[in-house]
């Protein structure tokens, strides 16, 4: 009942989208619907993902009708991707389950340059607990899965005041539900306020920044992250400036780890520019940083930051790197941040079905392959955590192949129930186009999930050979192998499942 609601919310304010953009630029708007329907008979040898001894085969099939839509014009932009995945003895219930699955962006600039309104929306399906996961729905236990529903809307002010000042004000509004579980909706407020000095103000620079986020929650205690500063920029010539900082951390959230303090803040120092390649800036005080950016040839950018904290909400020693390096057949991404976070903020963030590849080009059809589960998700509790992330992923494209390879590392610390986990994995795919209308897949990953009550290691690998039979119709079949060893016996499980899928496009 809870996501009906906000699905029918979702639908009017796409409608009002429509109407709003379609009858401003209604000569300019390209809109692009295209319905399809999938067809999965799923054969699964262990359909429960019973520990070994107790396995039990069966079949599965889904009937999955959905719909892509892309608009694009002078000043709206839109991609929704929606399903309504209906399945037949799923986990070997004999029943029949109906889930929305549903990714939805939208940009509309209501005045070029000044004001635009962005939005997005998803629906999936999450494991609860991140020990006893399952990679979808069609096998394991349902009593571990929950229906996540997100939606969030964003308008934006970009004001100029003349040569004096640039500014930019942002209120947003997000709410995350959760259909079983312990996890809390929430509602979410959000303001974000900058202003930046103009070009009058040539020797002597100046910011001030203004953000907040308020999460409500049905049930638990309000969270409030609040962060206030102001920078000041002395130019003392073309390398080099002066900087001082200075702001105010007032945050909310029960805490029994002692990594958040609120209060002042400051640092004094400056910034060496000998190029448009090099930069060092430093600041000295309490909460003392240093940051380096690095760009030795123009596809390779590389910014790291050092800092060291007595105030905010991850105190002590933080890193923070991004490195990027592309060309035109291969990218590069290397990241780590250590930042402090909810549950509910990483649901949100999550991009349910893909609109871009890795590439960053556009991906205007689905697959019709089933939606997976992110099964490196922390359990969906309500309590503010420290997390602690990298990743290093590589995508090279030939003329007839895709090659990508992704490691990460995620550690957690829970800043009420002192809880600490930490997921790890290494994950490799290859896409070859051997021949006309007819590519293979082939995807294996090895995650381990340690935790204080037991630690998983996970195995999988898939193959898939897919084939484009007439225009608007694909088949493929797919093998998919899984292996969960863990020290808690009930987590431990191998499945063989056989996939035949039929896509038809209309």
């Amino acid at each position: 009942m809870k996501h009906l609601k906000l699905s029918r919310f979702i639908v009017a304010s796409f409608s009002g989208y429509l109407i709003w953009g379609c009858s401003a630029n209604a000569w300019a708007l390209n809109l692009r619907f295209r319905p399809s329907v999938f067809l999965q008979e799923v054969y699964s040898d262990n359909i429960r993902l019973a520990p070994k001894g107790e396995e039990e085969s069966a079949w599965v099939t889904a009937i999955t009708p959905g719909f892509f839509v892309n608009g694009q014009s002078g000043r709206y932009n839109l991609n929704l991707n929606y399903r309504l995945q209906s399945i037949y003895n799923a986990g070997g219930d004999s029943d029949i389950d109906l889930n929305h699955q549903l990714q939805f962006n939208s940009n509309y600039i209501v005045s070029p340059g000044r004001f635009f309104v962005q939005s997005r929306s998803s629906i999936s399906q999450q494991n609860i607990s991140n020990t006893r996961i399952v990679s979808d729905n069609f096998t394991g236990d349902r009593s571990n899965t929950s229906t996540i529903s997100t939606f969030g809307i964003a308008p934006t002010w970009t004001p100029r005041f003349g040569s004096y000042a640039n500014g930019m004000a942002r209120a947003g509004y997000d709410r995350v539900s959760s259909s079983e579980g312990p996890l809390s909706d929430t509602d979410s407020f959000s303001q974000n306020v900058m202003l930046n000095s103009g070009r009058y103000f040539s020797k002597v620079g100046w910011r001030l920044n203004f953000n907040n986020r308020i999460n409500r929650n049905s049930s638990g205690e309000e969270i409030r992250f609040q962060d206030s500063n102001a920078l000041l920029r002395y130019i003392l010539n073309r390398k080099f400036s002066l900087l001082a900082q200075g702001g105010y951390a007032n945050n909310d959230f029960r805490s029994t780890t002692g990594f958040s303090r609120n209060g002042f803040y400051y640092n004094f120092g400056g910034q060496w520019t000998p190029s448009q390649r090099f930069s060092v800036s430093a600041g000295y005080g309490n909460n003392s940083y240093v940051t380096v950016f690095i760009s030795p040839f123009q596809r390779l950018q590389w910014t790291t930051t050092y800092r060291n904290n007595d105030v905010g909400t991850n105190t002590g020693n933080v890193w923070q790197t991004n490195l990027r390096y592309f060309t035109p057949q291969s990218v590069v991404n290397l990241t780590y941040n250590e930042d402090t976070t909810t549950v509910q903020q990483v649901l949100f963030e999550e991009q349910i079905i893909p609109f871009e590849d890795e590439f960053g080009e556009p991906i205007n059809d689905a697959d019709g392959n089933p939606i997976l589960f992110n099964i490196a998700l922390p359990n969906l509790i309500d309590d503010v955590f420290v997390r602690r992330r990298g990743q290093l992923s590589y995508s090279y494209r030939t003329g007839k192949s895709i090659l990508g390879a992704n490691v990460f590392t995620e550690r957690r610390t829970f800043q009420e129930s002192q809880v600490k986990d930490e997921v790890y994995g290494i994950r490799g795919s290859w896409m070859w186009n051997f021949m006309p209308r007819t590519n293979t897949f082939l995807s294996s990953g090895y995650q381990v999930t340690d935790t204080d009550f037991s630690t998983d290691n996970r195995f999988d690998v898939a193959f898939r050979v897919q084939r484009s039979i007439l225009r608007q119709l694909n088949g493929n079949i797919e093998y998919r192998y899984i292996n969960q060893s863990s020290n808690n016996n009930i987590n431990s499980f191998d499945e063989n499942r056989i996939t035949l899928n039929l896509m038809a496009f209309f």
